[in-house]
């Protein structure tokens, strides 16, 4: 797992049985950005649900929900970010990582993560075809980029360290 870079924090709790996910992912952005408001509202219907939006700070923030935990990864510098966790487990994904049908190497629920906190930072989610998302290691983490976009397409992500069971990844924009 490879350290955050400063401004970036991954922060998770478990959900109370009986509990909505959607009060605990609050109270933990409430908790990470004191005095900030919080929205969500879907850009089809409208609904309170979809990307959070931050009010009252230049902060970005994303959300993930798995096997009972809430997840929030906050970019204090405002850059777009993404987050998701994944149960090791999880089956079916290699169907939806490899659209040409072929077998990809390496752990499908980490692939999974990493492409889906991509998706999530680019704010299109899966509008976008995850089988275009190319990510490749390097020496601090691992770079990804949407096939067939531009230089804004190209991000940098890092795998956390989550709760046992569950591989946990975030994504923000490149340097340049």
């Amino acid at each position: 797992m490879s350290a955050l870079p400063l401004g970036i924090r991954v922060l998770w709790r478990e959900v109370p049985a009986g509990a909505p996910p959607r009060s605990v992912s609050r109270a933990l952005l409430s908790d990470a950005l004191p005095g900030a408001r919080f929205v969500s509202r879907c850009p089809a219907c409208g609904g309170a649900h979809g990307r959070v939006r931050v009010e009252g700070t230049d902060a970005a923030v994303s959300v993930s929900y798995a096997s009972g935990w809430a997840f929030v990864a906050v970019n204090d510098r405002g850059d777009r970010i993404g987050v998701d966790a994944v149960p090791t487990g999880a089956g079916g994904l290699e169907r939806v990582l490899a659209s040409d049908g072929r077998r990809l190497p390496g752990d499908p629920a980490r692939r999974w993560a990493r492409v889906e906190a991509v998706l999530k930072a680019d704010g299109r989610g899966l509008v976008v075809d995850p089988s275009r998302v190319e990510v490749s290691l390097d020496a601090v983490g691992w770079r990804a980029r949407i096939r067939g976009e531009d230089a804004a397409g190209d991000w940098r992500g890092w795998d956390v360290e989550g709760p046992a069971g569950l591989v946990v990844a975030v994504a923000a924009g490149a340097e340049r």
